[in-house]
């Protein structure tokens, strides 16, 4: 799984984590793009994709395996 789907995954089954991207972070589902989730720079959303996935892995919506691929 890329970073994308892994993100899009844990904004699908956790609504606590949707809704805190939507509410602290004014970032929605859609706003999220291949491109973006690699995006470290100001204006992308790297870091907070990262924040994402770490806290799908804590919610255990993704395990390491998931990660694999773009760790």
């Amino acid at each position: 799984m890329d970073k994308l789907e892994a993100v899009q995954r844990v904004l699908r089954f956790s609504n606590t984590i949707r809704e805190w991207c939507e509410k602290e972070h004014k970032v929605f589902f859609d706003d999220f793009d291949s491109e973006n989730v690699e995006n470290y720079e100001p204006g992308g959303l790297g870091e907070l994709a990262d924040a994402v996935i770490e806290d799908g892995v804590n919610e255990n919506i993704l395990d390491e395996e998931d990660l694999r691929d773009f760790c």
